[in-house]
């Protein structure tokens, strides 16, 4: 009888200790989902020769941009926080995943256990697409959204003003040359009107005068 007590209390305490691993693996795996744009530093949807010049000697920066509409990370809630990532690399991202480098932007109104948990986040599950994150810095962040129109604004860092095509559908395939660096399902395509970024940290700058159809725009879950 007491061998057969014995046996249950282990049963019991293993049963229990499953329960509590399972319980702390949903909450270190909650989703965060939300809406997602990216802007690269060419053309994305262009013609063959067009991407063809570009595709050796440019495509080396990139901002992504994560709002965040619901979701946790590490216990902490980041619903409603935006992030902007700046990526750098020394060849077209593409072709290039060691050397890439990045800045990542956050509100002043994020607070410290915030900030700590979006770096683990981007380390934890987005390091390959983030690279190294060289610095993180709080500046003023307006991200909006009116129809087809997006307006991002870091500060005087970046300025991003972008229409989006209407569609998914919208595009002929066979002229775009690249995919997101997020995962996101039937990304929409779309085209950047002002595009200027300068900030010591990555040594890069640079100001897009001309419209670019360098954008993607869809949602994101990580």
């Amino acid at each position: 009888m007491r061998v057969a007590k014995f046996g249950r209390v282990q049963l019991i305490t293993a049963v229990c200790l499953l329960v509590v691993f399972h319980l702390a693996t949903i909450v270190a795996t909650a989703e965060i989902e939300g809406e997602y744009l990216e802007a690269r530093s060419v053309d994305v949807y262009t013609g063959a020769c067009h991407f063809g010049s570009d595709y050796v000697e440019g495509g080396r920066e990139a901002t992504l941009v994560w709002k965040i509409e619901s979701g946790t990370w590490n216990n902490v809630s980041l619903s409603g926080l935006t992030i902007v990532a700046v990526v750098s690399a020394d060849q077209n991202l593409d072709l290039d995943q060691n050397t890439r480098r990045s800045v990542l932007y956050l509100d002043p109104q994020v607070t410290p256990a915030q900030q700590q948990v979006v770096v683990d986040l981007m380390q934890t599950k987005r390091s390959a697409v983030v690279g190294q994150v060289v610095a993180v810095k709080k500046v003023e962040i307006n991200f909006r959204k009116t129809n087809l129109n997006y307006k991002l604004q870091v500060g005087q860092i970046l300025a991003l003003d972008v229409s989006r095509f209407p569609c998914y559908e919208c595009t002929q395939p066979r002229q775009i040359w690249y995919r997101p660096l997020e995962k996101i399902d039937q990304p929409i395509l779309g085209k950047s009107e002002t595009y200027r970024y300068q900030d010591e940290v990555l040594s890069v700058r640079w100001n897009h005068g001309l419209p670019s159809n360098n954008i993607f725009v869809g949602r994101f879950v990580m």
